[in-house]
């Protein structure tokens, strides 16, 4: 499996392209993407759980891919977040 952004559950390359986020020193995150975390700090601290789930069901929606893949993923997104690192309690 490919290492998955411990946030927001997004692969950390995506279409060929590292989105890895990045540490205070500058040093690339092997745990978060970048739209998540950047400069060592999550970009959205107050976010909830519920609020991260809808912003990425929106997102697989508008991503690419099968229709049907796309539908499979938002129906599985939630139990796949709850296993991200941020959400576990």
């Amino acid at each position: 499996m490919k290492p998955m952004c411990q946030s927001c559950g997004m692969p950390l390359q995506l279409h060929d392209e590292d989105v890895r986020g990045s540490q205070a020193d500058g040093q690339v995150s092997n745990d978060y993407c970048r739209y998540c975390y950047q400069n060592g700090h999550f970009t959205e601290p107050d976010i909830t759980f519920e609020q991260m789930l809808s912003k990425g069901k929106t997102a697989i929606s508008q991503g690419q891919g099968n229709p049907l893949v796309k539908s499979l993923m938002k129906a599985t997104y939630p139990f796949m977040l709850k296993k991200c690192r941020r959400w576990q309690k």
